[in-house]
């Protein structure tokens, strides 16, 4: 059986709905949850997983803002050289990113977790 993962697609740096309205995953209290640790008590880690594993391996020239919100926190602002701040906002038109995205293991996510806690 393989690890589950939390799968960080490069399009949600593009809406202010991004990466599950900014809301933790799913998976990610499922496995809390399965492993006794109480999910309320820690902060998941969206914009430090972003900034370590998605945007290092994004092709593009690529800057992010962090924003104060019910949101999505993160998003890219610039793409190799122009201003995209106004995708997210639905008015302009999206540019591709590559990769896709990236898997980051649970467990990874978790050592992160704890690591930034502490």
């Amino acid at each position: 059986m393989s690890e589950p993962c939390i799968t960080l697609l490069s399009e949600d740096l593009l809406s202010r709905w991004g990466f599950n309205d900014g809301d933790d995953p799913e998976e990610w209290l499922d496995y809390c949850e399965a492993r006794g640790i109480d999910y309320n008590e820690i902060d998941y880690p969206l914009v430090d997983l972003v900034r370590r594993y998605l945007l290092p391996v994004i092709e593009q020239a690529v800057t992010v803002v962090e924003i104060e919100t019910i949101h999505n926190p993160i998003r890219v602002e610039m793409v190799d050289g122009v201003d995209v701040s106004e995708v997210s906002y639905g008015r302009a038109p999206e540019p591709t990113l590559t990769p896709e995205g990236v898997d980051v293991p649970m467990a990874e996510v978790l050592r992160l977790t704890r690591e930034l806690a502490a």
